[in-house]
């Protein structure tokens, strides 16, 4: 197995999957398109895509020339029917491909541990519960795609989670571990201050849910690329 990994952050990288990934003996490639890069080998060769979160908007192609070229892998992903993880930012993208709009929301930013519903029975998520914590760190939303199912919903925002045939859109950080969360709590410290959000709050959250979040995100990955 060979996962492809389209990161836009440094730090913003696949988190727990990494360590699933070597558990079971797949390799992983980053291409990190906002450095130029682009892809060496063909898509084919990968089980997976996995699209991760980023500053950007996916309405700001203009401002970001790179996400043209992602859009239009994210388009060839779909017509070869390779399976597809899109992560925040990566699931609006994702959105905004299958023809639905992508928007500032207008419920506000949500940054921290929140709460979200399972709304439907997809074989993604068939280990999911129905309500469970994850961590949100965005300001867009987007509206469901055309023929595309919602899995997960919120108080505050209704579309957190959708399924596209073997593609799936999740504005939630699903890989984001104690690991992680350290190194964005360091990164990002100015801003988790001026918003006045606890860091001690969102680490000590991390790793009381990092074990069931990794057993489930576990479960995911193996049925998308079972698929």
């Amino acid at each position: 197995m060979r996962v492809l990994a389209i990161r836009h952050v440094e730090i913003e990288d696949l988190g727990m999957m990494e360590d699933i990934f070597r558990e079971k003996n797949w390799s992983f490639d980053y291409l990190d398109t906002p450095k130029g890069e682009k892809l060496e080998r063909p898509l084919e060769e990968y089980s997976l895509v996995v699209l991760l979160g980023g500053y950007m908007g996916a309405y700001e192609e203009e401002k970001y020339p790179f996400l043209k070229y992602e859009f239009q892998l994210i388009e060839e992903i779909l017509k070869k029917e390779i399976p597809f993880l899109g992560i925040c930012l990566g699931s609006q993208m994702l959105a905004k491909v299958l023809g639905a709009s992508v928007y500032r929301g207008k419920n506000g930013e949500e940054i921290g541990w929140y709460f979200v519903e399972k709304v439907s029975d997809n074989k993604f998520f068939r280990e999911f519960p129905d309500r469970l914590r994850v961590f949100q760190w965005h300001g867009d939303t987007f509206d469901l795609p055309r023929r595309a199912t919602r899995v997960f919903t919120s108080e505050k925002y209704e579309n957190q989670g959708f399924v596209y045939g073997k593609a799936v859109g999740l504005q939630f950080h699903i890989e984001v571990g104690a690991r992680t969360m350290k190194r964005w709590i360091e990164a990002y410290k100015d801003e988790l201050e001026k918003k006045k959000i606890d860091p001690r709050l969102l680490l000590e959250t991390a790793e009381r849910e990092e074990k069931v979040l990794k057993g489930l995100l576990r479960s995911l990955l193996e049925r998308m690329v079972e698929s």
